[in-house]
């Protein structure tokens, strides 16, 4: 029977880039949380102070995105007054490091260039990417790769399930013999869909278990298999009733996977496009050189 299951795939294109381009800087320990300053014209009050220091509703916002994914769907409203707590905390234990200046320890002060940099990284690829992961732009990448895509025919059939392949044999030659498929189902067949005539519906080749599915699919619309087919459910009769088309993805179902190849694809060029005009050297973990390649 069909197991196939609908997804809300709608397209959220700076959402699912965003996601795309995270993915691919992942960020081994210690994520850094998705850039969400005030647009223009949006207000951005300030909700909290720490002495000098203002807390922002953006910063709220940012607070929010950096939650785990559980935290991230619950309104905002609802861990309004936490995320507030947890801002004021971390201002307090900013303001303390600094005052014994943590700020000007070196390995401090790596880890913060490292961060920058990432958020630096973040901000350029998800620009770019945005920029070129358009609705029109996903849409005519649809285009392409739908064309390249088989039609996932389905049949439809029907089947008489029995123990013994005897037992299979001897409703072959019954309907060979004149009697109506469903009937014979009905009567002999020991599977769940008896009651209705052994009527499977419309499946694809993939819903089945591979030594039904061959059988099924290499028949003839009209025709009852000529010898018991078995399965690790026993044995099998079957009858093809139909044969159609199947729907090729939609555009929802393919939405996530085209932005995500589409995604790869710039970073991949840009990359590219970077290393093409820099000047990159590369060493060995003790700094010396690396052998050249004639060596």
């Amino acid at each position: 029977m069909p197991t196939g299951k609908d997804k809300d795939t709608r397209p959220m294109i700076s959402f699912a880039s965003r996601a795309a381009v995270a993915a691919f800087l992942a960020i081994s320990a210690g994520a850094v949380p998705a850039i969400a300053t005030a647009q223009s014209g949006e207000p951005d009050p300030v909700v909290a102070r720490v002495n000098d220091h203002e807390i922002h509703f953006s910063d709220v916002k940012v607070a929010k995105l950096g939650l785990p994914a559980e935290y991230r769907e619950i309104p905002l409203a609802q861990i309004y007054p936490a995320l507030i707590e947890q801002l004021v905390n971390q201002a307090l234990i900013t303001q303390a490091a600094e005052q014994e200046n943590l700020d000007q320890d070196p390995q401090v002060q790596q880890r913060i260039a490292y961060l920058t940099g990432r958020v630096l990284q973040e901000a350029y690829l998800n620009r770019r990417v945005e920029a070129e992961v358009t609705d029109d732009a996903l849409k005519a990448r649809y285009e392409e790769f739908i064309k390249t895509v088989p039609a996932n025919d389905e049949v439809r059939a029907r089947h008489i399930l029995l123990k013994t392949e005897q037992d299979a044999k001897d409703a072959i030659k019954e309907i060979q013999g004149g009697a109506e498929f469903a009937e014979v189902a009905k009567a002999r067949s020991t599977g769940p869909s008896a009651s209705s005539g052994g009527d499977l519906g419309y499946f694809t080749k993939d819903q089945m278990v591979p030594e039904f599915a061959e059988a099924a699919f290499a028949m003839s619309t009209g025709e009852v298999s000529k010898k018991p087919v078995q399965t690790s459910f026993g044995w099998h009769v079957i009858l093809v009733v139909d044969r159609r088309p199947g729907a090729k993805p939609s555009f929802a179902d393919s939405a996530e996977q085209l932005r995500t190849e589409m995604t790869r694809e710039i970073v991949n060029r840009l990359l590219a496009e970077l290393q093409g005009t820099a000047t990159v050297e590369r060493f060995n973990m003790d700094g010396s050189a690396l052998p050249s390649s004639s060596e």
